[in-house]
């Protein structure tokens, strides 16, 4: 049938492409409802839900069957019979599922606003050499509560605003300048994905931690990036996804860095900037390589506060040591005031992040220094304001 210009531009106009929602899930029963209903609320309404569970130990499965019963958009259910025991192979096992021209890796523990698909995908329609479009996040606690906006600034970059508008970048000059140093793609429930883009550059890896990473370096290596400041994710942090877990878990995650670093160096050449930029990152691991005993070490300090008086604890620094120090202070039923004059107002495990300005401190008082590069200059910053308190160091 031949179609006149005027039905051709109409058709154009109405096209609502079909967006593939994976949903892998494992351990995340508590989660599913408010997951689940976040998708079905979406403003793009053409999407295809397939449903993924890792053998959950929790009863995860029968969520998944009673919801898939009642939602007509979802097209498949897959339970394993056996924990696959890394997460990208759900998202392989997904993504061949998918036929949408679009694919979100919703993941089970996250929520989302209503708008983040039609949001992503016009990003990616209206930029057709993007392999990723991926919106700024909200960070939640295990009850939905924000408890900060991600931190994207980093001591080895300067990212001169960067996240704070709206952007379209060069993937390769994305790796090269932030990628190289940590992924500032922080969570996948983030992203939407150009279906055969990701195809294409998605196989199984060996990284248990940081597959995601990888999977961004090779997408982006070939195709630009695109990104919004809106906060349409929501990214639960919760005792299963803290880096902090245990120390058997953080060395394997240092020991994947390393290897996608020298793997990234070799992709990249002869890629002068790149090159010497990865080297800086990999020189940076090298030095902390000691940092989970080092933290943990420091928890034990805060720990032991309990048994004196305190009159006000702070935690000088916001980061992710800081954020463990929090945790550490709140179980000890201490509320601490976290300062770190360059995130003022932003907010550390639900506390907002306040300037040092406080003209003095009570002998009372006890400081946390968070930083492990700065340590010598936030001490002589505090001795310069007559601080005569009990000072933590890492």
């Amino acid at each position: 049938m031949n179609l006149s210009k005027e039905a051709t531009a109409s058709v154009t106009v109405n096209r609502t492409p079909l967006v593939s929602v994976i949903v892998p899930n494992y351990r995340h029963e508590k989660y599913l409802g408010k997951r689940l209903s976040t998708i079905t609320a979406q403003t793009h309404s053409n999407i295809e839900i397939i449903l993924l569970d890792d053998k959950s130990p929790d009863n995860s499965a029968s969520v998944l069957t009673e919801f898939a019963s009642v939602c007509e958009k979802v097209v498949a259910l897959h339970v394993n019979e056996s924990n696959s025991g890394q997460p990208v192979k759900q998202w392989i096992k997904g993504v061949s599922l998918a036929k949408g021209e679009f694919v979100w890796i919703a993941e089970s523990d996250d929520e989302a606003e209503p708008e983040l698909i039609t949001t992503l995908l016009s990003l990616l329609e209206g930029h057709p050499s993007a392999g990723i479009a991926y919106c700024n996040s909200k960070i939640i606690d295990e009850n939905s509560r924000m408890i900060a906006s991600y931190d994207y600034s980093s001591s080895l970059y300067c990212d001169h605003g960067l996240w704070e508008q709206d952007f379209h970048m060069k993937g390769k000059d994305f790796v090269a300048d932030y990628m190289a140093f940590r992924n500032v793609i922080p969570n996948v429930s983030a992203v939407l994905f150009n279906s055969s883009v990701l195809k294409k550059h998605l196989h199984d890896c060996n990284f248990k931690y940081c597959a995601d990473w990888e999977l961004y370096n090779r997408i982006l290596l070939s195709h630009d990036i695109v990104f919004t400041n809106k906060l349409l994710n929501k990214f639960r942090r919760h005792v299963q996804t803290t880096r902090w877990h245990n120390h058997k878990s953080y060395a394997i995650e240092l020991k994947e860095k390393i290897a996608l670093l020298k793997s990234l160096k070799n992709a990249m050449a002869p890629d002068e900037n790149a090159k010497s930029n990865i080297n800086s990152s990999l020189r940076f691991i090298f030095a902390n390589r000691h940092k989970y005993k080092r933290v943990e070490r420091l928890c034990s300090k805060i720990a032991e506060l309990r048994n004196i008086y305190i009159k006000q604890l702070y935690i000088f620094g916001a980061n992710d040591i800081a954020e463990r120090a929090v945790e550490v202070s709140l179980a000890l039923n201490i509320t601490p005031i976290v300062i770190d004059t360059f995130k003022a107002g932003k907010i550390c495990k639900g506390i907002k992040i306040v300037s040092l300005n406080v003209d003095s401190f009570d002998a009372s008082d006890v400081i946390v220094i968070c930083s492990l590069g700065h340590q010598e200059t936030m001490q002589r910053i505090l001795e310069e304001r007559g601080f005569e308190g009990r000072l933590l160091r890492i």
